[in-house]
């Protein structure tokens, strides 16, 4: 008997973000404060003689000169994450807008950013910023999986999307997701709630969830629902296209065999009829 493969599970990169200072300024800064901090702990608590009069000045010094390294070091733009489960802000919680929530993802050239415009899981308007300064990475990622799962929403010009650098897979935090919490939620193609997760089917690129008998042929991101859809429904959509195959064509044949001028007498016959009833 075959072994079942494993169910891929739901991840998402998390990215912290960079300073915009010189690095080397900031190193050579916590270098000062290091030096000044360790020759006036020496002075003050180890040295056999009578402490230096400055000592105390020389800590307070080191100390400071290292709180500005740490300072100048880090970002205050926030922690993003990337994924399967959209884009999200990471404060602690995490606020995300869902790849079906997005409604649009642009570049905003006065703050250097890629945009990501939507509603949030709780379906407020929401928008969410990834700077080229502090979060590159971020931002490539963005703009690859959404390329990937929604690319109708992707509206960067050929300009900003030289900006923006490539993807790389060594940068970021693997973060496991938990499952997809489906009961409660929407069909969104028929606004039922889904009160029984077996019933509900998931689209793989956006992750919006359909009832397993509305499921249609193509998600609004454009990904094929074929293999999610009840054969059911699969074989009576094929009976109504070939019925209207069907009249299309007994249609066509008749206007055919009629020729020119009766199709024009059963045009103008309609016209009459129609412009009757309306009087």
């Amino acid at each position: 008997m075959a072994k079942k493969k494993p169910e891929r599970r739901r991840r998402e990169q998390r990215f912290y973000p960079q300073s915009n200072a010189n690095p080397w300024v900031v190193r050579a800064i916590g270098a000062v404060g290091a030096i000044l901090l360790g020759a006036g702990a020496y002075e003050q608590f180890m040295a056999s003689h009578a402490a230096w009069k400055y000592t105390p000045h020389m800590l307070a010094l080191g100390a400071l000169a290292f709180a500005m390294s740490i300072w100048f070091g880090t970002s205050g733009d926030p922690t993003l994450r990337v994924g399967d489960g959209g884009v999200g802000l990471d404060r602690g919680t995490v606020e995300r807008i869902p790849w079906y929530g997005v409604s649009e993802i642009a570049f905003d050239p006065k703050v250097d950013a890629v945009v990501v415009s939507g509603k949030d899981e709780s379906g407020k308007k929401a928008k969410i910023l990834a700077k080229l300064t502090s979060q590159p990475q971020a931002a490539a990622w963005i703009v690859k999986e959404a390329n990937e799962r929604i690319p109708k929403l992707v509206e960067l010009s050929a300009e900003s999307e030289q900006k923006i650098p490539e993807p790389r897979a060594d940068v970021g935090d693997i973060i496991l997701l938990e499952p997809l919490q489906i009961v409660g939620k929407r069909c969104a193609a028929t606004d039922k709630i889904i009160a029984y997760e077996p019933d509900a089917r998931v689209c793989p690129r956006c992750e919006r969830v359909y009832y397993k008998k509305s499921v249609p042929k193509k998600c609004a991101c454009g990904a094929s629902l074929a293999a999610l859809r009840d054969p059911k429904l699969v074989d009576a959509d094929d009976e109504d296209e070939d019925e209207d195959s069907e009249e299309a064509e007994t249609k066509s044949e008749t206007e055919a065999e009629a020729g020119p001028d009766d199709a024009k007498t059963a045009a103008e016959d309609d016209e009459s009829e129609t412009h009757e009833e309306t009087t």
